[in-house]
């Protein structure tokens, strides 16, 4: 039997679910790249203005001294939001902009997040964080299932995790897509229970955000949060059965 310990508590578990950005990656690299492909498709259909009304609402960030995409809030809409949401955000700027109806709009956000997607370098955008894959390396010789659950989309997930783990060895990746609520309701996790056969209290969900905490709590799941900054940490700590500095914290042992 295998036993997983986090900030000095053990748990028993038979599936470790992992969030990605954030966690498995270094968000603001990550979140820096992205903004910017977002920016060169958004700048066909928003003004310059309009441009900095999307930045300050979507919380990415700039460098003072002359504009340029630093990252983005860990608390802001770009960096908690799926895909979808964002795009149907992004539509609601351009029908206040008067940018035709609400399908018109919808059509042409939904649109520009394809294109950027696409264009999209994931692969340059990629810096992983301590711990990984190496963590999954330990989970696989301890024999727990472990998977993804993200807010990502499945592809981008896949190609992001490819290119430094082996796909095939996961359990299972649950995105927005396939569920009918997205983080931090308890719906990802629940998918994951169901399909694994494993009862709640013996998944354990790792994650970044006090979003992820939030949601392994109302699954009655174990939640290790992993915070990148102070603030984050306090608000991951009503939700938080454990708290750690990073991946290589969390020991796998043999019972």
């Amino acid at each position: 039997m295998a036993i997983l310990q986090a900030d000095g508590r053990t748990l028993d578990v038979e599936v470790v679910v992992f969030d990605k950005d954030g966690l498995l990656f270094d968000s603001q690299y990550f979140w820096k790249r992205l903004a910017e492909a977002r920016l060169r498709e958004l700048s066909r259909l928003l003004e310059p203005e309009e441009l900095c009304d999307w930045i300050d609402l979507f919380g990415v960030r700039t460098a003072d001294e002359d504009g340029e995409i630093a990252g983005a809030d860990p608390n802001g809409i770009f960096a908690l939001a799926s895909p979808q949401e964002e795009a149907v955000i992004t539509a609601s700027l351009l029908m206040r902009r008067g940018g035709g109806d609400w399908g018109q709009c919808r059509e042409a956000a939904v649109a520009a997040f394809e294109r950027s997607d696409r264009e999209f370098a994931v692969f340059d955008a990629l810096l992983p964080k301590p711990g990984f894959p190496a963590v999954f390396d330990r989970l696989r010789e301890a024999g727990i299932r472990y998977g993804i659950a993200t807010s990502d989309d499945s592809r981008r997930t896949i190609d992001s995790v490819g290119r430094y783990a082996t796909v095939g060895e996961l359990a299972f990746i649950v995105t927005p897509a396939d569920v009918r609520r997205g983080k931090p309701n308890p719906d990802m996790l629940e998918w994951i229970a169901e399909r694994t056969g494993a009862r709640p209290e013996r998944i354990a969900m790792i994650g970044d955000s006090f979003i992820d905490m939030q949601m392994a709590r109302q699954a009655g799941c174990f939640g290790i949060g992993i915070p990148d900054d102070p603030e984050m940490r306090e608000k991951m700590r009503p939700f938080a059965d454990a708290i750690v500095g990073s991946l290589e914290e969390i020991i796998v042992t043999e019972g």
